[in-house]
């Protein structure tokens, strides 16, 4: 008997002999490639079946988010449930801003003082060629008869240049003017200022427009595409106005460090000292989605979602987190389809509807 355990011991040792030498030679493969080989396929399977339950409670999570919510003619009457067909929208996103109405009696004096320096160099222009004439006259006189002494063409001279000087003197006084004009109001309303013609300028002094200029946060820049601004002196939007873009100010406000730019508009009802408020739109295109207003909103767990009527008597629930809170409601560029009937009215008792198989379950316990 002892004597079979032995010989059966000898041949299975001797099998696997044969097979710890056979196999690396018909494979072509050491042993421990083969284990690395056999640990990677059993971590590929582990991850996969991973990613498959993974895929399978987010199909969960998701038909618990949102299930679909199936009333009766009778409920949904009981309930006043009220729709409104979806129509595409465009939505320009806007930044608020402060603007104040600024005083144009210094512009006035200043084309007051431009005036006065243009007709002073004017004059010294006037008199520069006078004087040039006076002098080529004696000296031509001087030099053809002799009639005319030589000092009087010398002081005929010398008035000629005190009159460049002068001329000299008042071009320099009304380009400084202008430059300084230009460095504290921006070179669109110097030139109102210098042009007599200027229609923008008598709009202004007449009180047809007004001059405004406001004042971004210190975090916002003016885009440069945009050209146009609403400003209300209530502070609400939908009595605002329209503004439109005159220039940089390059003199900001001391109790802001945002930047300023000048805008006009129609003065109707504006006085100086007025504080007005202005939205400024963050690009010319716009948006393009759709608008959820604010009666058609149910909050779940801090989220806003809205509901839509698939079918007679089917309702789905669809989130809103994607959209962007403006006045009166959610902005959303996703999600929804041009027609889709938004529910206004009978929310919350869809909500309500949607959840009762929680409290069943509860029961249930």
């Amino acid at each position: 008997m002892a004597s079979d355990k032995r010989i059966s011991w000898w041949l299975t040792l001797a099998i696997l002999i044969i097979i710890a030498v056979a196999v690396p030679l018909v494979t072509d493969k050491s042993w421990p490639l083969m284990v690395d080989n056999a640990i990677d396929s059993y971590m590929e399977a582990a991850e996969k079946a991973s990613d498959d339950d993974d895929d399978d409670d987010d199909e969960a999570s998701e038909q618990v988010a949102s299930r679909l919510v199936t009333l009766d003619d009778e409920v949904v009457n009981a309930a006043g449930i009220q729709t409104l067909s979806l129509q595409p929208d465009t939505y320009f996103p806007e930044s608020r801003a402060y603007a104040r109405i600024i005083d144009v009696r210094e512009l006035i004096q200043w084309r007051s003082k431009l005036k006065q320096l243009s007709l002073a160099l004017e004059l010294a222009r006037s008199d520069e060629r006078a004087q040039y004439e006076e002098f080529q006259r004696l000296k031509k006189l001087a030099a053809s008869t002799g009639s005319i002494a030589n000092k009087k063409v010398v002081y005929a001279e010398s008035g000629w240049r005190q009159a460049q000087l002068k001329q000299e003197s008042a071009q320099l006084a009304l380009d400084d003017a202008r430059t300084e004009v230009s460095q504290g109001w921006g070179p669109v309303i110097a030139d109102w200022l210098s042009n007599e013609d200027s229609k923008a300028y008598q709009r202004l002094v007449s009180r047809q427009e007004t001059l405004i200029q406001i004042t971004l946060p210190v975090s916002l820049s003016l885009p440069t595409d945009v050209n146009v601004i609403q400003v209300s002196r209530q502070g609400n939007r939908d009595t605002a106005r329209k503004a439109y873009f005159v220039s940089p100010a390059y003199i900001s406000s001391h109790a802001a460090q945002g930047e300023t730019y000048y805008f006009r508009m129609d003065t109707g009802r504006l006085r100086l000292g007025m504080r007005l408020h202005a939205w400024i739109p963050q690009n010319e295109e716009g948006l393009n989605g759709f608008f959820i207003p604010e009666r058609a909103i149910v909050w779940v767990d801090g989220k806003p979602w809205t509901y839509i009527q698939q079918a007679d008597d089917n309702y789905r629930r669809k989130p809103l987190e994607q959209g962007q809170a403006i006045t009166g409601g959610i902005f959303i560029q996703s999600q929804f389809e041009a027609g889709d009937k938004l529910i206004v009215a009978g929310s919350q008792m869809l909500l309500s509807e949607e959840f009762s198989w929680q409290i069943m379950d509860e029961d249930d316990d």
